[in-house]
């Protein structure tokens, strides 16, 4: 998969056919999967690559229309998905105001047939691209002949009778049903990030932690106790995390932490991935230390049991 970066790396690679879709992907959950799928498979009947246009940042990153967003996937892990579904060449485009300012006549114009020679167009339903987000199929539709491409559309995948959306997965990490989110990501949620010092708190309660720092921008999920695996320096290891703060200490600071299960190595300044599995209670505040300890030892055997070890 080869990946290029900007618009004038793109001008300067010649490409000269493509089979190609347009959009964030972020998440790249179950619907971007279907969509990518039936990508790859035109592509093949094309004769062409397979090419997917995408943004960094995140264009609500931007635009904050939509106030606040919090992304499921940094770039990096975006293009990680991307690895596994076999594409052909992504082009990552740097979203600002004078891409933001776009018309979306002038997005195909410029983008998809000069600068990638676009044959057809697989285009999401809900897909909107170019100034206003002006650019939908029916745009789409009407520049067909003018610039020489076929087009398709690809519907939405329903999850309990309403569309997979990363909005609607992202809400439902933040504050509601994290199994149901991972049903439709398609894969357990991880956040990736550094291992950095800490207080030395949890050692001193017995439950030594090893502590991330999060990119910024990067979706947390509800806070409270989980079921995880970390990968570090390509090997697996269970334990229990935690995303909130030390409540029981009178900090509200917000951490996010895993207890390794037998191992004690140490990390830090290494770049780490922690998985999390299942999400078993949310965050309590305890009178006393020694009670927030016992709770830890049952959180452990409950996680234990769930990550069968």
């Amino acid at each position: 998969m080869k990946v290029i970066c900007g618009i004038s790396a793109l001008e300067a690679a010649n490409i000269q056919a493509a089979t190609l879709t347009v959009g964030t992907f972020d998440g790249v959950h179950k619907a971007h999967v279907v969509l990518l799928k039936r990508l790859k498979q035109a592509a093949a009947e094309n004769n062409t690559p397979s090419v997917v246009v995408t943004f960094d940042p995140h264009p609500q990153m931007v635009l904050g229309t939509r106030g606040r967003t919090e992304i499921l996937n940094t770039t990096e892990e975006k293009l990680e998905q991307f690895a596994k579904m076999n594409l052909d060449l992504i082009v990552i485009l740097e979203f600002n105001q004078q891409l933001a300012s776009l018309e979306a006549e002038e997005f195909i114009k410029r983008i998809l047939h000069e600068d990638l020679r676009m044959k057809h167009f697989v285009v999401g339903y809900d897909h909107c691209f170019g100034q206003g987000r002006r650019g939908d199929f029916e745009l789409v539709k009407a520049n067909a002949d003018q610039y020489h491409y076929t087009y398709e559309m690809v519907g939405p995948v329903n999850n309990g009778g309403d569309p997979i959306k990363s909005s609607r997965i992202r809400r439902e990490l933040k504050s509601g049903d994290y199994d149901l989110a991972v049903e439709m990501l398609g894969y357990h949620y991880f956040v990736t990030g550094e291992v950095v010092r800490g207080r030395g708190l949890g050692r001193s309660l017995g439950f030594p932690t090893i502590n991330l720092n999060i990119p910024p921008g990067k979706l947390l999920p509800q806070p409270g106790v989980y079921a995880a695996k970390v990968i570090a320096d390509g090997r697996e290891i269970p334990g229990m995390a935690y995303i909130g703060g030390r409540l029981t200490f009178g900090d509200e600071t917000i951490t996010v932490e895993a207890n390794l299960f037998d191992f004690d190595e140490d990390l830090a300044g290494k770049k780490v991935r922690m998985i999390l599995e299942h999400h078993t209670r949310s965050p309590r505040k305890f009178d006393t230390p020694e009670q927030l300890i016992a709770a830890l030892a049952e959180d452990k055997k409950q996680v234990k049991k769930m990550l069968n070890i």
